[in-house]
Parts: structure tokens; C-alpha cells; sequence
């Protein structure tokens, strides 16, 4: 970050605007739960009101057609009754006093009449009204897709924001009587920009694509992007499911290095990624807890991963990433043995792409089905075993069978076995440990035993989702790491914290420092695109350290320094001594690069400097086209 100036933008809070029209779609929303509350309970409502009145109806016609012999007949009685539906008041002309039952029925039959209309009426409009709401939203999430990561994502997002749900079956996968109150509902296919129209995306804050596969995807984003205006002061971000995990950094290439749209933010996501990292988060192993000693151990308990399902693949590379970030590349290895039937095979590949598997002893088992291999058992206890099967019955078996195992070969609390599931959230519930001594008054508890303790579950969908898009965002991602480095260089430089604004965590930075930090690092692909010989990778073992050549940093920082220039320019700044409250707002460094201080010119170049690293975040590297190597 190059903190000369504070350009004006928008903060993390939603600012006023924002806040007036959450107001004025306030009757919206009213409405809508009116109109849910009514469509839910209307019909129920006029069986009740319609048989209450149809019952006094029948006992006061009784009696006051007893003392008329004329009239006094079944037919006639049923007949008049059913006219009280329709307000007909042909037995009323007459005036007089009647049976308090007939004068209840008289004014209740017509308010039952009045409630069946409004069920009829609402069920044919509710839909037209509710496509209505959907087009006219703003700020809201859109969800493309059914399936297991969508309803995840709907569950938890409806709590607290309007959510519109983009699919061909959303009303079978949502139907009335389950819709959340949240929830509006867009039938359609959500690669077709018109179906994407109808649920608002021009004014929505976030679009994720959840089809099944990769491609559907990516149309679903240009789609977004044909339609999104520019929107430079809020982009709209949009974040596409990605069915094979290996695609992603591939993908985050080729995006930043075409940064083409300043109001639209692209990034992807696979679920098994997220949950590796939440199943880390929630168990992790000793070295890797929040409250491990600072020295890493000589001698790690060893690990086990059961399948290399697309969630076992992110595990172990993400095991790897913690421990090497953890012991650097000197450091002892992580035993973890892994049990696939095509164990081999898959650390081959994943070896070759991941340069952080050098510091992990993996040890490959090609069992048949991914069961816990002999092997296993001969060496020191493991300290977790992960279930990653994709069957989940088949995870539950071998999760059962591990523990058995282990706990008669090691002794119990030696080895804590994950079973990691899709969404069946209730197995945690279903296995747990009986109280002793029981308590006085019953209350529901487990209904199968825990083996102690060892054996826990992990709903892979509901924990890793929602995602953060701060942490999803590859715009935000490089704006945080570019601040991080920002502040070493300054600390280097004997500049004390909070000394100047800038020189605070990225939490407590302004909103319109963390602006300027997202503008820059927005223009990384402009930078690359400008040097013909160089290109965006994921990274691989067989990477060299990659450094910009003296003249390329002169070269990209005059670049720098003429993108942040042009950007203090547009929002309102002039050359003068520095002030940056008020309007006008003034900056000594508004000047071309031959006449820029060294100070600045040098800020400029450790921008450059540091962008190896910035991108090495997000598993990318700069490569040379013309590079033998």
C-alpha cells in the first residue's frame, strides 16, 4: 500500500443511503410476510369460520322455520343457510327479532366468504408478487443452484438478509409451505441473463453460482457480469462453485491477469477447501491449536486420512500449508498416512502441485474402498484420523470400525476419530456420551453411545458455509497482504505505529485507506499484461524464486505511481502541502516521477518488490514466457 493521500470511497459500514433504502423496502418486506402468513393459514382459517357458520346457520334456520309449516322443510333449511354465504338477505327482509345462532351465522358466514376469496386470490397473485419483490431488491444475495452447497448457503444467509434463489426446481426444492421468511424464489435457468434480470443481480451485493458443474458456473458469471452496471463504488462480487479443486488456482490466474471490469469481482470456491479449512479450525491437531507451545514439535503425532475424496485432497494440502508455515522449510516432517484405493496415484498428482508436501512424510495405502489400513495399527498411535469418504454410510462404517480398533490396540483417549459428513448435522446429536449419575428429571439425550468422546462428526456444508467473502475475495485478500507488507517495510524503516493513519492493523485501518488498498491491488493483471514476457501460474515443486529485474521495478513502479496519481486526481485531490480533511484536499506526491521524492519513489518499488510474495497468498506465481527453464 502507498499511503500518500485518503481517497474517498466507500466504508465498511453500509453509509446512509444504504440504510434509507433498507427503510423504503421495509413495506416490501411487510408485505411479503404478510402475504406468506395469509397464503399459510387463509385456507385454514375459512374451513374453520366456514363450518362454525354453516353450523349455526343450520340450527338457527331450525328455529325459525319451526313455526312457519310452509317453510318448515330440510331443504329449505340447507338452501337459506348456504345463502348466508353469499350476504344474501331475503330471510332478513322482514326484519324482527331472530335466533341469536341465525344472527351469528348471518355476519360470520359472509367473513368466511371473504377469507376464501383472499386464499384464491392470494394463491394466484403470490407468485406474480413474489417475482415482484425478487426483481426490485436491492442489496440482497443471489443463490444459482439447488443441491447441497445452495440450501446450505439459503439456510444460513436467509436468517439475516434477503436472499433470491435462481433455479429451475426452487419451487420444488423450497415449496410454501417450508420458505423460509427470507427466501424469494426465481424459477428459471440461471445461466439465461433474463432469468438473472428477474432476481435483481444489477442491485445485488453478492451472486453465487452453485451449479454442478464448473462450466454452468462461469456462464453464470458472464451473465452476471453482462448485467451488472458499473458499479466502481460497490462492485458486485460474484463467486463460483468450482466442482474439482485443482481448478482454482488455474482459474485465479487467468482472472487477475485480466482485471477487465472495475464494478465486478470474480472469484471461485470449493466447498471441500472451506471445510478442510473449517475442520482444521474445529479439530485441529495439538501443534496447529490456538494455545500450542511456540516451538514446534521434534517429533509430530503422526495423522491419518481416510479417502481422498475432494475433501480428503484439500486436507491433506491443507494440513501441509499449516505445517509448513509453521516449521519453514528446515523443519521436521508430518507423518500423515493417507488410505485410498487410489492412494498412489492421487499423491502423485497432488506432489507435483503442491511444493508444501515437502514437509509432510506421506505415506500412500491403496486399500479398496479407503478403509483404515493394517499398517496403521504398527505404528505410534495417530493423534486424529479424518473420515473423508463421499459415501456417507461408508464414512460412519469405517469411522465405528477405526475407533474400535484403535482403542483396543492404543487404549482410549489416545485417537480422536472426524467422520465428516454432507449436512447430517444430527449424527453429533445422535451419538454422545450418557450422564452419570442420571439426572433426576428425564430429558431427551443421545440415543447411541460415543466410545468416550473419541468419535466426533463434521457436517462439512453447514460449517464451511456461508463463505467469507473476505476471504473468498481475491481483490481483498491481496489488499490485506499488500498492507501487511506495507507495514514491515515501514516498521523497517523505524516508522513507529500509529504514527500516521496508515500505520494501523487492516482492521482498525480507515474505510477509504482499505479503498486505496483494493484499487491497487486491483491493477496486479494490469501490471503483468503490460509486460509481455510475463504470466500468471498456480504454483508447483518445481518453482524457482521468482524477482522482478532492476528495470522491470522501475518500470512497474513509474506505473504504480502514475495509476495512484490518476486515481487521488479523480477524487478531487491537487498538488499542494498535504491536507486531507476538508474539500480541499492536497498531496506533495501529485507530480510526475522525475520529480517524486526518493522516499515516494522508493515506497513505489516495494510495491513492485513485493508482489511475488502478495500472489504467493492465493498458491500463484509470476513466470517468464521467455525463460528456458
Amino acid at each position: 500500500m502507498i499511503s500518500r493521500g485518503t481517497p474517498g470511497g466507500r466504508g465498511g459500514r453500509p453509509g446512509p443511503g444504504h440504510r434509507l433504502e433498507r427503510w423504503a423496502n421495509r413495506p416490501l418486506l411487510v408485505a411479503g410476510r404478510l402475504a406468506r402468513w395469509l397464503r399459510r393459514h387463509l385456507l385454514g382459517t375459512f374451513a374453520v369460520l366456514g363450518v362454525i357458520a354453516f353450523s349455526l346457520g343450520l340450527l338457527g334456520m331450525y328455529r325459525q322455520f319451526r313455526h312457519e309449516p310452509a317453510m318448515f322443510n330440510w331443504p329449505n333449511i340447507v338452501f337459506f343457510t348456504a345463502t348466508l354465504f353469499l350476504a344474501d338477505g331475503t330471510v332478513f327482509q322482514d326484519g324482527g327479532r331472530y335466533p341469536v345462532a341465525l344472527e351469528i351465522a348471518r355476519f360470520l358466514a359472509p367473513l368466511a366468504t371473504a377469507v376464501g376469496v383472499a386464499d384464491g386470490v392470494s394463491t394466484i397473485f403470490a407468485q406474480r408478487f413474489e417475482r415482484f419483490r425478487a426483481r426490485h431488491a436491492r442489496h440482497h444475495v443471489i443463490v444459482c443452484g439447488t443441491g447441497p452447497t445452495a440450501s446450505a448457503l439459503v439456510d444460513k444467509l436467509s436468517r439475516s438478509k434477503r436472499v433470491v434463489l435462481v433455479a429451475e426446481d426452487a419451487e420444488r426444492e423450497y415449496p410454501d409451505a417450508e420458505l423460509p421468511p427470507g427466501l424469494l424464489r426465481v424459477v428459471g435457468d440461471p445461466m439465461e441473463p433474463l432469468v438473472l434480470a428477474k432476481a435483481g443481480v444489477a442491485r445485488a451485493d453478492v451472486v453465487y453460482g452453485c451449479l454442478p458443474d464448473t462450466s454452468s458456473n462461469l456462464a453464470i458469471a458472464l451473465a452476471t457480469r453482462l448485467l451488472a452496471a458499473d458499479r466502481a463504488d460497490q462492485p458486485l462480487r460474484c463467486v463460483a462453485q468450482v466442482g474439482d479443486l485443482s481448478l482454482i488456482p488455474h482459474l485465479r490466474a487467468r482472472r487477475i491477469g485480466f482485471n477487465d471490469h472495475s464494478g465486478f469481482r470474480l472469484d471461485f470456491f470449493a466447498v471441500e477447501v472451506l471445510g478442510a479449512r473449517a475442520l482444521l479450525n474445529r479439530y485441529p491437531p495439538s501443534w496447529a491449536a490456538p494455545d500450542h507451545a511456540e516451538e514446534p514439535p521434534v517429533e509430530p503425532a503422526p495423522l491419518v486420512v481416510l479417502g481422498l475424496s475432494g475433501l480428503g485432497r484439500a486436507l491433506v494440502l491443507e494440513l501441509a500449508r499449516r505445517w509448513s508455515a509453521l516449521v519453514g522449510a528446515a523443519g521436521p516432517l508430518l507423518p500423515i498416512a493417507v488410505a485410498d484405493p487410489a492412494a498412489d496415484e492421487i499423491l502423485a498428482a497432488l506432489r507435483i502441485r503442491e511444493p508444501a508436501l515437502a514437509q509432510v512424510e506421506l505415506t500412500g495405502h491403496d486399500t479398496p474402498h479407503g478403509e483404515l489400513p493394517p499398517a496403521v495399527t504398527d505404528a505410534p498411535p495417530p493423534e486424529f484420523v479424518y473420515v473423508c469418504q463421499s459415501d456417507e454410510e461408508r464414512a460412519l462404517l469405517y469411522g465405528l470400525d477405526t475407533a474400535q480398533v484403535l482403542n483396543g490396540r492404543f487404549g482410549f483417549a489416545r485417537t480422536t476419530v472426524i467422520v465428516c459428513t454432507g449436512r447430517q448435522r444430527s449424527l453429533q446429536d445422535v451419538f454422545g456420551r450418557p450422564q452419570y449419575p442420571r439426572p433426576s428429571t428425564p430429558r431427551p439425550g443421545p440415543l447411541l453411545e460415543d466410545l468416550l468422546g473419541r468419535v466426533r462428526f463434521f457436517a462439512v456444508n453447514d460449517e464451511a458455509l456461508p463463505l467469507d467473502l473476505g476471504d473468498t475475495d481475491l481483490i481483498e485478500r491481496f489488499a490485506r497482504a499488500s498492507h501487511e507488507r506495507y507495514l514491515a517495510s515501514e516498521r523497517h524503516r523505524g516508522t513507529p505505529m500509529r504514527s500516521r493513519p496508515a500505520m494501523v492493523t487492516w482492521e482498525e485501518l480507515p474505510a477509504n485507506l482499505q479503498d486505496s488498498n483494493r484499487a491497487q491491488a486491483a491493477q496486479f493483471g494490469e501490471i503483468l499484461q503490460s509486460a509481455q514476457t510475463l504470466m500468471l501460474m498456480p504454483a508447483g515443486v518445481a518453482d524457482t524464486d521468482f524477482a522482478f529485474t532492476p528495470d522491470e521495478i522501475e518500470e512497474f513502479a513509474q506505473q504504480e505511481h502514475e495509476r495512484w496519481r490518476r486515481e487521488r486526481e479523480a477524487k478531487g485531490y491537487t498538488l499542494g502541502p498535504t491536507q486531507q480533511d476538508g474539500p480541499d484536499r492536497r498531496h506533495p506526491a501529485l507530480v510526475d516521477w522525475l520529480a517524486l521524492s526518493d522516499t515516494d519513489r522508493e515506497r513505489d518499488r516495494e510495491v513492485i518488490r513485493s508482489l511475488p510474495a502478495i500472489l504467493a497468498h492465493v498458491g500463484l506465481r509470476i513466470v517468464r514466457l521467455d525463460d528456458p527453464d
